[in-house]
């Protein structure tokens, strides 16, 4: 098949739906399909606007950019390409360049599958201008993103709740996966821990370093533990540490806060098995459309601690797979990571329950596969 994915950022870009995009273009590319993945010109580094990497053609597109990476907006379309593919798969209804790809495939006869994400899930977002008008331009992407998808996917239980309730849309629920090394390679724990020097328990966060992420939250609850327990947190992502850094050191934690930056896969698989739990402090419903990092946790194993914001509530079920916190309450989250370090067994119950549901690419893919050619 000529499949097309469509997504605003590629690599060299990194973030949680690009890794997700990327895993899935190259692991079809790996079953002998012809995979291309459409992209703008943002955070492409000078790199060339037509390039094969690992078997997956990528064409970068001219686009502006109207304050939010979401509001990017094509200046060019691959129509030739467009209208050549078996499917074309777009990542994100919010995404403005998403939207526009996928409606102009559809216009040239293409067939289309989109994958719908944080649907309606701005009402709650910190910053008051985008509170306001984000579930407006929200609902209005979700609309043409209906009309312009024949296959409708999902792979938060929250979204499909959603489009079901509010939009009449029953759409085919298919989560992101792990790759399946994750699930078998050797425990890293002591490595980790003799490269970073840290001797006691601590957990770890993995993702961007963001305000909708809640690092702050998370800081602010180790100042709480610390006083009890000598917990670390590790903070592992790429972003601007400064604000942050700053933040534990008017709080007399920063010997209790360790920022790693960007790590390779086995440096964070080390990460997750040296840990005593994944903390996932996220403040806002829109950033939590899928989880990639709880997956991870529960591949190698580990409890989590999260938010219970956006998707992640109908995943993490509280002292069944994981720990649900109240966001943006440090206190709440500085018990609940307390309450890992001093019951062991209590987080291996959690992080053996949670293991059970990971699903990796492989098995990801072989649905896809099928969804678009039913």
């Amino acid at each position: 098949m000529r499949i097309v994915h469509v997504y605003l950022h590629y690599w060299p870009v990194v973030g949680g739906l690009e890794n997700v995009v990327r895993a899935l273009a190259e692991g079809m590319a790996k079953l002998g399909h012809e995979i291309h993945v459409i992209t703008s010109t943002y955070g492409a580094q000078g790199r060339p606007r037509e390039e094969e990497i690992d078997g997956v053609q990528i064409h970068r597109a001219k686009s502006i950019r109207l304050g939010y990476p979401d509001l990017t907006y094509p200046l060019e379309y691959p129509t030739d390409l467009l209208k050549s593919a078996d499917v074309v798969h777009g990542h994100s209804q919010n995404s403005l360049f998403t939207i526009k790809m996928v409606e102009k495939a559809k216009e040239l006869g293409a067939r289309t599958a989109m994958h719908f994400m944080a649907v309606d899930a701005l009402g709650d977002h910190p910053n008051p201008l985008v509170r306001s008008l984000g579930p407006l331009y929200g609902r209005q992407a979700a609309l043409r993103a209906i009309r312009s998808s024949d296959v409708k996917l999902v792979k938060s239980l929250r979204d499909k709740e959603v489009l079901k309730s509010r939009y009449g849309i029953d759409a085919a629920y298919v989560p992101d996966g792990v790759d399946e090394r994750l699930l078998t390679a050797p425990n890293k724990a002591e490595e980790f821990r003799a490269q970073h020097n840290i001797d006691g328990p601590f957990v770890v966060y993995v993702g961007r370093l963001h305000r909708l992420k809640g690092i702050d939250v998370l800081i602010r609850a180790i100042g709480i533990a610390a006083r009890e327990e000598p917990i670390t947190a590790v903070i592992i992502g790429p972003g601007d540490q400064r604000p942050y850094r700053e933040l534990a050191d008017r709080l007399g934690v920063g010997r209790n806060v360790a920022f790693t930056g960007f790590v390779s896969e086995d440096v964070k698989i080390g990460a997750l098995d040296a840990s005593t739990a994944l903390v996932l402090p996220s403040v806002s419903n829109y950033v939590e459309a899928f989880s990639l990092a709880i997956t991870e946790a529960w591949a190698r194993g580990k409890p989590v601690a999260a938010s219970a914001v956006g998707e992640v509530p109908y995943r993490v079920r509280h002292m069944v797979n994981g720990l649900l916190v109240p966001p943006r309450n440090p206190k709440a989250l500085a018990d609940a990571m307390l309450q890992l370090v001093r019951d062991r067994k209590l987080g291996e119950r959690l992080g053996a329950e949670g293991r059970e549901g990971v699903t990796t690419w492989g098995k990801v893919i072989e649905e896809l596969l099928k969804l678009y050619a039913s």
